[in-house]
Protein backbone atom coordinates (compact mmCIF):
# COMPACT_ATOMS: atom_id res chain seq x y z
CA UNK A 1 0.00 0.00 0.00
CA UNK A 2 2.72 2.47 0.29
CA UNK A 3 5.59 1.05 -1.56
CA UNK A 4 4.49 4.04 -4.14
CA UNK A 5 5.17 7.26 -1.99
CA UNK A 6 7.99 8.54 -1.13
CA UNK A 7 8.53 7.91 3.01
CA UNK A 8 8.89 10.84 5.04
CA UNK A 9 6.65 10.13 8.20
CA UNK A 10 9.29 8.80 10.97
CA UNK A 11 12.52 7.43 10.76
CA UNK A 12 10.30 4.62 12.97
CA UNK A 13 9.10 3.52 9.47
CA UNK A 14 12.89 2.69 7.83
CA UNK A 15 14.04 -1.01 8.25
CA UNK A 16 16.72 -2.18 10.11
CA UNK A 17 20.27 -2.15 8.46
CA UNK A 18 21.56 -5.66 6.61
CA UNK A 19 24.57 -5.46 8.73
CA UNK A 20 22.31 -5.10 12.13
CA UNK A 21 19.97 -7.74 10.72
CA UNK A 22 22.95 -10.14 9.89
CA UNK A 23 24.32 -9.38 13.73
CA UNK A 24 20.88 -10.80 14.76
CA UNK A 25 21.23 -13.91 12.40
CA UNK A 26 24.65 -14.26 13.91
CA UNK A 27 23.39 -14.44 17.36
CA UNK A 28 21.01 -16.92 16.03
CA UNK A 29 23.20 -20.16 16.76
CA UNK A 30 23.02 -22.61 19.79
CA UNK A 31 21.95 -22.00 23.05
CA UNK A 32 22.67 -18.78 25.41
CA UNK A 33 21.80 -17.76 29.29
CA UNK A 34 18.74 -16.02 28.93
CA UNK A 35 18.14 -12.29 30.58
CA UNK A 36 21.06 -10.48 29.74
CA UNK A 37 23.72 -13.16 31.17
CA UNK A 38 24.86 -13.62 27.50
CA UNK A 39 28.05 -13.12 25.77
CA UNK A 40 26.32 -10.39 23.23
CA UNK A 41 25.19 -8.40 25.92
CA UNK A 42 28.39 -8.36 27.54
CA UNK A 43 29.62 -7.44 24.40
CA UNK A 44 27.55 -4.83 23.83
CA UNK A 45 27.76 -3.26 27.19
CA UNK A 46 31.62 -2.98 26.69
CA UNK A 47 31.29 -1.25 23.22
CA UNK A 48 28.70 1.71 24.79
CA UNK A 49 31.15 2.30 27.79
CA UNK A 50 34.03 2.89 25.86
CA UNK A 51 31.87 4.83 23.11
CA UNK A 52 31.43 6.86 26.34
CA UNK A 53 33.89 6.56 28.09
CA UNK A 54 32.39 6.30 31.52
CA UNK A 55 32.44 2.89 32.99
CA UNK A 56 28.33 3.05 33.19
CA UNK A 57 25.80 0.66 33.69
CA UNK A 58 23.79 -0.52 30.85
CA UNK A 59 20.24 -1.52 30.36
CA UNK A 60 19.04 -3.25 27.39
CA UNK A 61 15.47 -2.28 26.06
CA UNK A 62 12.71 -3.21 23.51
CA UNK A 63 11.03 0.49 23.24
CA UNK A 64 12.00 4.44 23.75
CA UNK A 65 8.55 5.03 25.74
CA UNK A 66 10.17 1.89 28.37
CA UNK A 67 13.85 3.79 28.36
CA UNK A 68 11.85 6.58 29.61
CA UNK A 69 9.63 4.97 31.95
CA UNK A 70 12.58 2.93 33.44
CA UNK A 71 14.98 6.01 33.61
CA UNK A 72 12.25 8.27 35.33
CA UNK A 73 10.85 5.25 38.00
CA UNK A 74 15.02 4.91 39.15
CA UNK A 75 14.96 8.37 39.82
CA UNK A 76 11.41 9.94 41.32
CA UNK A 77 9.35 8.66 44.45
CA UNK A 78 5.57 9.43 43.91
CA UNK A 79 5.45 13.13 45.36
CA UNK A 80 8.27 13.65 42.94
CA UNK A 81 8.10 16.03 39.92
CA UNK A 82 9.93 15.92 36.79
CA UNK A 83 10.46 19.29 34.66
CA UNK A 84 10.28 18.84 31.07
CA UNK A 85 8.89 20.96 27.75
CA UNK A 86 5.32 20.86 26.83
CA UNK A 87 6.35 19.44 23.50
CA UNK A 88 8.71 17.00 25.60
CA UNK A 89 8.11 13.62 24.12
CA UNK A 90 7.42 12.29 27.91
CA UNK A 91 4.43 14.33 28.32
CA UNK A 92 3.25 14.76 24.68
CA UNK A 93 3.42 11.48 22.90
CA UNK A 94 4.00 8.73 25.42
CA UNK A 95 0.44 8.54 26.23
CA UNK A 96 0.71 9.66 30.06
CA UNK A 97 3.13 6.19 30.51
CA UNK A 98 5.60 8.86 33.16
CA UNK A 99 2.55 10.04 35.17
CA UNK A 100 0.46 6.45 35.15
CA UNK A 101 3.19 4.08 35.66
CA UNK A 102 6.02 5.92 37.14
CA UNK A 103 3.37 7.98 39.34
CA UNK A 104 5.02 11.27 39.44
CA UNK A 105 3.76 14.48 37.96
CA UNK A 106 5.37 16.12 35.07
CA UNK A 107 5.83 19.76 35.20
CA UNK A 108 6.19 21.56 31.99
CA UNK A 109 7.33 24.57 30.63
CA UNK A 110 6.90 26.76 26.93
CA UNK A 111 9.63 25.65 24.73
CA UNK A 112 11.49 27.80 23.34
CA UNK A 113 12.80 26.74 19.56
CA UNK A 114 12.04 23.25 21.63
CA UNK A 115 14.65 23.89 23.94
CA UNK A 116 14.36 24.60 27.94
CA UNK A 117 16.25 26.92 29.26
CA UNK A 118 17.76 27.47 32.68
CA UNK A 119 15.93 30.36 33.51
CA UNK A 120 12.53 28.71 32.66
CA UNK A 121 13.68 25.72 34.95
CA UNK A 122 14.39 27.81 37.70
CA UNK A 123 10.98 29.81 37.60
CA UNK A 124 9.12 26.58 37.32
CA UNK A 125 11.20 25.17 40.75
CA UNK A 126 10.44 28.69 42.60
CA UNK A 127 6.83 28.26 41.80
CA UNK A 128 7.01 24.56 43.12
CA UNK A 129 8.67 24.70 46.09
CA UNK A 130 6.71 27.76 47.12
CA UNK A 131 4.37 25.91 48.77
CA UNK A 132 6.32 23.18 50.59
CA UNK A 133 3.84 20.09 51.27
CA UNK A 134 1.51 21.34 48.87
CA UNK A 135 2.89 20.82 45.81
CA UNK A 136 5.48 18.21 44.65
CA UNK A 137 9.30 17.95 45.25
CA UNK A 138 11.08 19.00 41.52
CA UNK A 139 13.34 15.77 41.40
CA UNK A 140 14.70 15.54 37.66
CA UNK A 141 15.10 17.47 34.73
CA UNK A 142 14.43 15.99 31.70
CA UNK A 143 15.34 17.18 27.77
CA UNK A 144 15.22 15.74 24.56
CA UNK A 145 18.38 15.96 21.95
CA UNK A 146 17.87 16.92 19.90
CA UNK A 147 14.73 18.12 20.64
CA UNK A 148 10.82 16.95 19.03
CA UNK A 149 11.50 19.93 16.56
CA UNK A 150 14.94 18.90 15.29
CA UNK A 151 16.80 21.71 17.44
CA UNK A 152 20.07 20.71 18.75
CA UNK A 153 21.21 21.77 21.97
CA UNK A 154 24.94 23.02 21.73
CA UNK A 155 27.73 21.91 24.22
CA UNK A 156 27.11 25.26 26.25
CA UNK A 157 23.72 25.11 26.63
CA UNK A 158 23.77 21.78 27.90
CA UNK A 159 26.83 22.00 30.75
CA UNK A 160 24.59 25.29 31.75
CA UNK A 161 21.47 23.11 32.13
CA UNK A 162 23.83 20.52 34.06
CA UNK A 163 25.33 22.95 36.12
CA UNK A 164 21.88 24.24 37.08
CA UNK A 165 20.94 20.63 37.73
CA UNK A 166 23.98 20.36 40.28
CA UNK A 167 22.99 23.34 42.20
CA UNK A 168 19.44 22.81 42.67
CA UNK A 169 19.42 19.30 43.86
CA UNK A 170 17.98 17.75 40.25
CA UNK A 171 18.90 14.85 38.28
CA UNK A 172 19.43 15.19 34.71
CA UNK A 173 18.12 12.74 31.94
CA UNK A 174 18.24 12.97 28.63
CA UNK A 175 16.26 11.44 26.14
CA UNK A 176 18.31 10.62 23.27
CA UNK A 177 16.40 8.75 20.81
CA UNK A 178 17.76 10.90 18.20
CA UNK A 179 21.26 11.28 20.26
CA UNK A 180 23.33 10.23 17.36
CA UNK A 181 21.64 12.83 14.59
CA UNK A 182 22.40 15.99 17.29
CA UNK A 183 26.34 14.27 17.25
CA UNK A 184 26.53 14.57 13.73
CA UNK A 185 25.33 17.73 13.38
CA UNK A 186 27.86 19.47 16.40
CA UNK A 187 30.26 17.54 14.66
CA UNK A 188 31.25 15.59 18.12
CA UNK A 189 31.55 12.32 19.49
CA UNK A 190 29.18 10.70 21.66
CA UNK A 191 31.54 11.10 24.89
CA UNK A 192 31.37 15.04 24.22
CA UNK A 193 27.88 15.27 24.49
CA UNK A 194 28.36 13.19 28.12
CA UNK A 195 31.47 14.99 29.11
CA UNK A 196 29.52 18.19 28.39
CA UNK A 197 26.18 17.43 30.03
CA UNK A 198 27.24 15.27 32.87
CA UNK A 199 23.59 13.61 32.78
CA UNK A 200 22.41 11.07 35.41
CA UNK A 201 20.88 9.03 33.29
CA UNK A 202 20.23 8.56 29.14
CA UNK A 203 17.93 7.02 27.31
CA UNK A 204 20.09 5.96 24.33
CA UNK A 205 17.87 5.36 21.35
CA UNK A 206 18.93 2.84 18.10
CA UNK A 207 15.43 1.77 16.47
CA UNK A 208 15.21 5.42 14.99
CA UNK A 209 18.60 4.66 13.38
CA UNK A 210 19.03 1.18 12.01
CA UNK A 211 18.09 -0.79 14.60
CA UNK A 212 15.32 -3.38 15.47
CA UNK A 213 13.19 -2.62 18.07
CA UNK A 214 16.79 -1.98 20.41
CA UNK A 215 17.04 0.98 22.85
CA UNK A 216 18.94 0.79 26.09
CA UNK A 217 19.08 3.12 29.59
CA UNK A 218 22.69 4.00 30.69
CA UNK A 219 23.40 5.26 33.74
CA UNK A 220 26.40 7.50 34.76
CA UNK A 221 25.32 8.21 38.25
CA UNK A 222 26.85 5.19 40.15
CA UNK A 223 24.50 6.22 43.55
CA UNK A 224 21.15 5.60 41.07
CA UNK A 225 22.30 1.75 40.72
CA UNK A 226 20.95 0.12 43.96
CA UNK A 227 17.75 -1.75 42.69
CA UNK A 228 17.93 -1.22 38.73
CA UNK A 229 18.50 -5.05 37.77
CA UNK A 230 14.63 -5.54 39.51
CA UNK A 231 13.35 -2.31 38.26
CA UNK A 232 14.26 -3.63 35.13
CA UNK A 233 12.14 -7.28 35.28
CA UNK A 234 9.56 -4.84 37.29
CA UNK A 235 9.38 -2.28 34.55
CA UNK A 236 8.71 -5.27 32.14
CA UNK A 237 12.31 -4.10 30.11
CA UNK A 238 14.09 -7.57 30.90
CA UNK A 239 13.66 -9.53 27.60
CA UNK A 240 14.20 -13.45 28.10
CA UNK A 241 16.35 -13.61 24.94
CA UNK A 242 18.24 -9.93 25.73
CA UNK A 243 20.78 -11.46 23.08
CA UNK A 244 18.60 -10.42 20.00
CA UNK A 245 18.73 -6.69 21.24
CA UNK A 246 21.94 -6.71 22.24
CA UNK A 247 24.29 -7.78 19.10
CA UNK A 248 22.47 -5.18 17.15
CA UNK A 249 24.90 -2.74 19.01
CA UNK A 250 28.26 -4.45 18.21
CA UNK A 251 28.27 -3.60 14.37
CA UNK A 252 26.72 -0.52 15.49
CA UNK A 253 29.33 0.82 17.68
CA UNK A 254 32.29 -1.68 16.84
CA UNK A 255 32.41 -0.58 12.93
CA UNK A 256 30.54 3.22 13.72
CA UNK A 257 27.17 2.24 12.18
CA UNK A 258 25.65 5.15 13.73
CA UNK A 259 27.89 7.47 12.70
CA UNK A 260 27.66 6.78 9.28
CA UNK A 261 23.90 5.96 9.02
CA UNK A 262 23.09 9.48 11.13
CA UNK A 263 24.98 11.40 8.58
CA UNK A 264 23.27 10.16 6.13
CA UNK A 265 20.05 10.80 7.47
CA UNK A 266 20.86 14.43 8.22
CA UNK A 267 22.50 14.79 4.81
CA UNK A 268 18.91 13.98 2.85
CA UNK A 269 17.07 16.24 5.28
CA UNK A 270 19.51 18.77 4.25
CA UNK A 271 18.62 18.49 0.36
CA UNK A 272 14.84 18.19 1.32
CA UNK A 273 15.37 21.43 3.18
CA UNK A 274 17.20 23.14 0.52
CA UNK A 275 14.47 21.83 -1.93
CA UNK A 276 11.43 23.26 0.22
CA UNK A 277 13.42 26.80 0.45
CA UNK A 278 12.74 27.55 -3.73
CA UNK A 279 9.14 27.04 -3.74
CA UNK A 280 7.82 30.48 -2.26
CA UNK A 281 4.53 28.66 -1.15
CA UNK A 282 6.74 27.00 1.42
CA UNK A 283 8.40 28.07 4.37
CA UNK A 284 10.74 26.13 7.13
CA UNK A 285 9.85 26.45 10.49
CA UNK A 286 13.27 25.82 12.00
CA UNK A 287 16.56 25.75 10.87
CA UNK A 288 17.29 22.44 9.60
CA UNK A 289 20.30 20.71 12.36
CA UNK A 290 19.41 16.71 12.30
CA UNK A 291 17.23 14.56 10.47
CA UNK A 292 13.89 16.72 10.51
CA UNK A 293 12.22 19.05 8.49
CA UNK A 294 9.24 21.23 9.60
CA UNK A 295 7.70 23.82 7.40
CA UNK A 296 4.50 25.03 6.19
CA UNK A 297 2.09 25.12 3.57
CA UNK A 298 -0.99 26.78 2.13
CA UNK A 299 -3.50 24.72 3.66
CA UNK A 300 -5.10 23.26 -0.02
CA UNK A 301 -1.34 21.51 -0.62
CA UNK A 302 -1.60 19.34 2.27
CA UNK A 303 -3.75 16.85 1.04
CA UNK A 304 -1.80 16.68 -2.04
CA UNK A 305 1.38 16.32 -0.35
CA UNK A 306 0.13 13.30 1.80
CA UNK A 307 -1.45 12.17 -1.79
CA UNK A 308 1.85 11.39 -2.75
CA UNK A 309 4.27 11.32 0.73
CA UNK A 310 4.00 9.84 3.84
CA UNK A 311 3.93 12.11 6.40
CA UNK A 312 2.42 14.01 9.06
CA UNK A 313 0.72 17.20 9.94
CA UNK A 314 2.76 18.39 13.03
CA UNK A 315 0.38 21.60 13.66
CA UNK A 316 -3.38 22.13 11.84
CA UNK A 317 -3.16 25.49 13.00
CA UNK A 318 -0.65 26.27 11.42
CA UNK A 319 -0.46 24.29 8.70
CA UNK A 320 2.96 23.03 9.71
CA UNK A 321 4.07 19.49 8.06
CA UNK A 322 6.83 17.22 9.74
CA UNK A 323 9.16 15.55 7.10
CA UNK A 324 11.84 12.66 8.67
CA UNK A 325 14.46 11.52 6.59
CA UNK A 326 15.91 8.25 7.25
CA UNK A 327 18.94 6.53 7.03
CA UNK A 328 17.35 4.36 3.86
CA UNK A 329 16.17 7.75 2.14
CA UNK A 330 17.73 7.65 -1.01
CA UNK A 331 18.54 9.90 -3.82
CA UNK A 332 15.93 9.08 -6.00
CA UNK A 333 13.37 9.79 -3.02
CA UNK A 334 14.79 13.08 -2.94
CA UNK A 335 14.24 13.50 -6.81
CA UNK A 336 11.12 12.32 -6.58
CA UNK A 337 10.20 14.59 -3.40
CA UNK A 338 11.61 17.83 -5.60
CA UNK A 339 9.50 16.43 -8.65
CA UNK A 340 5.98 16.09 -6.50
CA UNK A 341 6.32 19.53 -4.81
CA UNK A 342 6.84 21.55 -8.72
CA UNK A 343 4.01 19.29 -9.91
CA UNK A 344 1.93 20.32 -7.05
CA UNK A 345 3.12 24.01 -7.43
CA UNK A 346 2.19 23.99 -10.91
CA UNK A 347 -1.40 22.10 -10.48
CA UNK A 348 -2.76 24.28 -7.87
CA UNK A 349 -1.07 27.81 -9.93
CA UNK A 350 -3.04 26.66 -12.93
CA UNK A 351 -5.85 25.87 -11.20
CA UNK A 352 -5.74 29.40 -9.74
CA UNK A 353 -5.32 30.85 -13.02
CA UNK A 354 -8.27 29.09 -14.42
CA UNK A 355 -10.54 29.87 -11.67
CA UNK A 356 -9.67 33.71 -12.01
CA UNK A 357 -10.18 33.64 -15.95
Amino acid sequence: MFQNKICLSSDNWSPAHPLVLKAVLEANEGYAAPYGADFWTEQATSLIQEVFRNPCKVFMIPAGTGANVFSLKLSCRPYQSVICTDIGHINFQESGAAEAIVGCKLLTVPHQEGKITTESVEKKLQAERAFGKHTTSPRVLSITQPTEIGTVYSLAELSSLSKLCKAEGLLFHIDGSRLYNAAIHLNVDLHEIVRAASPDILSLGGTKNGLMGAESVVIFNSHLYEGTDHLHKQTLQLLSKMRYLSAQYIPFFRDELWRTLARGANQKAQQIGAIIETIPELSLSYGVKTNQIFFTAPAAWIPLIQEKILCYVWDKEKNEIRFIASWNTSDQDIANLRSVLVEIRESVNTRQYNTVF
